[in-house]
Protein backbone atom coordinates (compact mmCIF):
# COMPACT_ATOMS: atom_id res chain seq x y z
CA UNK A 1 0.00 0.00 0.00
CA UNK A 2 3.11 2.41 0.74
CA UNK A 3 4.22 1.87 -2.53
CA UNK A 4 1.11 3.04 -4.65
CA UNK A 5 1.09 6.69 -2.48
CA UNK A 6 4.36 6.77 -3.52
CA UNK A 7 3.93 5.89 -7.17
CA UNK A 8 0.70 8.04 -7.02
CA UNK A 9 2.61 11.12 -5.47
CA UNK A 10 5.88 10.81 -7.71
CA UNK A 11 3.46 10.59 -11.06
CA UNK A 12 1.68 13.69 -9.41
CA UNK A 13 4.75 15.80 -8.94
CA UNK A 14 5.83 14.40 -12.40
CA UNK A 15 2.27 15.49 -14.14
CA UNK A 16 2.99 19.24 -11.96
CA UNK A 17 7.01 19.68 -13.64
CA UNK A 18 5.80 18.54 -16.63
CA UNK A 19 2.58 20.82 -16.61
CA UNK A 20 5.01 24.15 -15.44
CA UNK A 21 7.52 23.39 -18.09
CA UNK A 22 4.96 23.11 -20.98
CA UNK A 23 3.01 26.74 -19.42
CA UNK A 24 7.01 28.18 -19.36
CA UNK A 25 7.36 27.70 -22.88
CA UNK A 26 3.69 28.83 -24.00
CA UNK A 27 4.04 32.09 -22.12
CA UNK A 28 3.87 35.67 -23.18
CA UNK A 29 5.62 36.62 -25.82
CA UNK A 30 9.33 37.34 -24.05
CA UNK A 31 12.65 38.54 -25.61
CA UNK A 32 15.10 35.57 -25.71
CA UNK A 33 16.68 34.90 -23.20
CA UNK A 34 18.23 32.17 -20.83
CA UNK A 35 16.20 29.46 -19.48
CA UNK A 36 15.54 30.49 -15.34
CA UNK A 37 16.23 28.45 -12.79
CA UNK A 38 12.97 27.85 -10.37
CA UNK A 39 13.43 30.23 -7.43
CA UNK A 40 16.59 32.31 -8.04
CA UNK A 41 15.96 32.62 -11.71
CA UNK A 42 18.69 34.12 -13.53
CA UNK A 43 20.77 35.58 -11.03
CA UNK A 44 23.01 33.13 -10.76
CA UNK A 45 24.61 34.12 -14.32
CA UNK A 46 25.50 37.94 -13.53
CA UNK A 47 28.56 36.48 -11.21
CA UNK A 48 31.03 39.17 -10.00
CA UNK A 49 31.01 41.41 -12.56
CA UNK A 50 27.25 42.46 -13.85
CA UNK A 51 28.44 44.29 -16.52
CA UNK A 52 30.41 41.75 -18.48
CA UNK A 53 27.95 38.92 -17.76
CA UNK A 54 25.33 41.21 -19.62
CA UNK A 55 27.81 41.86 -22.20
CA UNK A 56 28.51 37.85 -22.94
CA UNK A 57 24.52 37.08 -22.52
CA UNK A 58 24.10 39.53 -25.13
CA UNK A 59 26.50 37.98 -27.55
CA UNK A 60 24.63 34.77 -27.11
CA UNK A 61 20.90 35.77 -26.66
CA UNK A 62 20.75 38.91 -28.65
CA UNK A 63 20.70 42.72 -28.17
CA UNK A 64 17.43 42.60 -26.03
CA UNK A 65 16.91 39.92 -23.73
CA UNK A 66 14.73 38.67 -21.33
CA UNK A 67 16.17 37.62 -18.08
CA UNK A 68 14.49 36.50 -14.69
CA UNK A 69 16.22 37.72 -11.20
CA UNK A 70 13.65 35.95 -8.51
CA UNK A 71 10.34 36.54 -9.67
CA UNK A 72 10.41 39.70 -11.90
CA UNK A 73 10.78 39.53 -15.32
CA UNK A 74 13.65 42.12 -16.58
CA UNK A 75 14.24 43.30 -20.05
CA UNK A 76 17.62 44.07 -20.68
CA UNK A 77 18.27 46.30 -23.76
CA UNK A 78 22.45 46.21 -24.72
CA UNK A 79 21.92 48.48 -27.93
CA UNK A 80 21.94 52.17 -27.94
CA UNK A 81 19.91 52.67 -30.96
CA UNK A 82 17.48 49.88 -29.70
CA UNK A 83 17.18 52.17 -25.88
CA UNK A 84 16.73 54.78 -27.78
CA UNK A 85 13.86 53.57 -29.80
CA UNK A 86 12.72 52.06 -25.78
CA UNK A 87 12.88 55.19 -24.38
CA UNK A 88 11.36 57.50 -26.90
CA UNK A 89 8.87 55.48 -28.91
CA UNK A 90 7.71 52.40 -26.54
CA UNK A 91 8.19 54.77 -22.74
CA UNK A 92 4.41 53.94 -22.06
CA UNK A 93 5.06 50.07 -21.94
CA UNK A 94 8.22 50.38 -19.47
CA UNK A 95 7.65 53.10 -17.30
CA UNK A 96 4.97 51.45 -14.48
CA UNK A 97 6.91 49.63 -12.06
CA UNK A 98 6.21 46.80 -9.42
CA UNK A 99 5.22 48.13 -6.38
CA UNK A 100 6.61 46.51 -2.59
CA UNK A 101 3.66 45.97 -0.39
CA UNK A 102 5.49 48.19 2.54
CA UNK A 103 4.34 51.36 0.24
CA UNK A 104 0.59 49.70 -0.16
CA UNK A 105 0.08 49.23 3.19
CA UNK A 106 0.01 52.97 3.96
CA UNK A 107 -1.39 54.07 0.30
CA UNK A 108 2.19 55.76 -0.13
CA UNK A 109 1.48 55.00 -3.57
CA UNK A 110 -1.39 56.68 -4.20
CA UNK A 111 -0.02 59.62 -3.68
CA UNK A 112 3.69 59.63 -4.60
CA UNK A 113 4.45 60.55 -8.73
CA UNK A 114 7.37 57.47 -8.54
CA UNK A 115 4.75 55.08 -7.74
CA UNK A 116 1.44 56.50 -9.69
CA UNK A 117 0.61 54.91 -12.79
CA UNK A 118 1.41 56.59 -16.36
CA UNK A 119 -1.97 58.49 -16.71
CA UNK A 120 -3.43 62.50 -16.39
CA UNK A 121 -2.57 62.74 -11.91
CA UNK A 122 0.75 61.43 -12.82
CA UNK A 123 0.99 64.10 -15.58
CA UNK A 124 0.02 66.88 -13.44
CA UNK A 125 2.35 65.93 -10.51
CA UNK A 126 5.18 65.98 -12.77
CA UNK A 127 4.60 69.35 -14.69
CA UNK A 128 4.76 70.30 -11.26
CA UNK A 129 7.95 68.84 -10.05
CA UNK A 130 9.55 70.24 -13.42
CA UNK A 131 8.20 73.85 -13.08
CA UNK A 132 8.77 74.17 -8.96
CA UNK A 133 11.09 71.47 -7.83
CA UNK A 134 13.44 71.21 -10.79
CA UNK A 135 14.01 74.28 -12.18
CA UNK A 136 16.57 77.07 -10.81
CA UNK A 137 14.49 79.79 -11.26
CA UNK A 138 12.61 80.00 -7.79
CA UNK A 139 15.71 79.67 -6.06
CA UNK A 140 17.58 82.26 -8.01
CA UNK A 141 14.58 84.31 -7.15
CA UNK A 142 14.74 83.97 -3.09
CA UNK A 143 18.20 83.86 -3.24
CA UNK A 144 18.59 87.89 -5.40
CA UNK A 145 15.81 89.05 -2.71
CA UNK A 146 18.04 88.46 0.61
Amino acid sequence: MDYVNTLIGVLFACFLVRGELISLRRSKRLAPGPFPLPIIGNLHLLGDKPHISLTQLAKKHGPIMNLKFGQINTVIVSSAVLAREVTQKKDLMFSNRCIPDALRACNHNDFSAIWLPVDSQWRTLRKIMNYHIFSGADCDETTQSN
